[in-house]
């Protein structure tokens, strides 16, 4: 069994700004746990995560094509984007 990462991608534009991209490690998923069984931590962090550029900002979150999760402005406007992914970790 794996040991598997959520990571939060968050990306970010201030007005006239290059947008700014920040990685960052959620949560660790211990206990040699299966894809499925990670897949599920992953969707009980998506549901309460709220990214620090949204943090002001009424949001929606979605599952994408490929099982990760996204936290968008609920009216669609934000300049700010957050992706959840699960990622199997390699090596110690």
């Amino acid at each position: 069994m794996s040991t598997w990462l959520i990571i939060s991608e968050e990306t970010s534009t201030a007005e006239g700004a290059a947008p700014h991209r920040q990685v960052t490690l959620v949560r660790t998923v211990n206990g040699n746990k299966t894809r499925e069984q990670a897949l599920a931590e992953l969707y009980d962090v998506a549901k309460k995560h709220r990214p620090d550029s949204l943090k002001s900002a009424s949001t929606v979150v979605g599952r994408d094509s490929d099982g990760s999760f996204w936290v968008l402005a609920k009216n669609g406007r934000g300049q700010a984007s957050c992706n959840l992914r699960l990622i199997e970790r390699i090596g110690s």
